[in-house]
């Protein structure tokens, strides 16, 4: 029996191995959102559907079709700041992709993968410079700059986390 407990246990880690490898295949953010999708067909795309939703003022399109924001008011939770030209802003995933594929994402399906990545729960709009600033990182790396937005922030990573058993 002594002898066949070390074989058991290195068959035992060569298959937790094995899971680890799968899990740390490499990020590709086409994976996750190749594109904003339009998923109610009225040409703006799911960036368009928030910029027009969390507008404080009435919106204003670069065409007639309405498809693309221009202008509206925003206020970015990460600033503080109020911003009126849409192009200012990033839709910013709270929890990252990049953060989720390496805490369980990275063996979803590409359909959980682009329903994550276009979650509004798991959606804000924010100053890009900021954006780009926490790029990968969670709670315990990065804070909003604005004092008052980072306890919620860190509640809503926490429940975005938990919503899709990320840890």
């Amino acid at each position: 029996m002594r002898l066949l407990l070390p074989i058991l246990l290195s068959a035992a880690l060569a298959g937790c191995l094995e899971v680890e490898a799968k899990e740390e295949r490499g990020y590709d953010r086409h994976e996750w959102l190749p594109k904003w999708s339009d998923s109610d067909g009225d040409c703006q795309s799911t960036r368009h559907e928030l910029l027009v939703q969390y507008s404080l003022a009435p919106v204003s399109f670069t065409n007639e079709k309405a498809c693309t924001v221009d202008t509206g008011l925003w206020l970015d939770p990460y600033t503080g700041n109020f911003y009126t030209l849409a192009t200012d802003l990033d839709v910013e995933h709270i929890v990252p992709l990049s953060w989720a594929h390496k805490h369980g994402g990275a063996n979803w399906t590409r359909e959980q993968r682009r329903a994550f990545a276009e979650d509004p729960a798991n959606l804000w709009l924010v100053d890009d410079g900021h954006n780009q600033s926490k790029g990968e990182k969670g709670p315990d790396e990065w804070l909003p700059p604005y004092q008052p937005a980072r306890t919620i922030y860190a509640q809503q990573f926490q429940l975005i986390a938990e919503k899709y058993g990320l840890m």
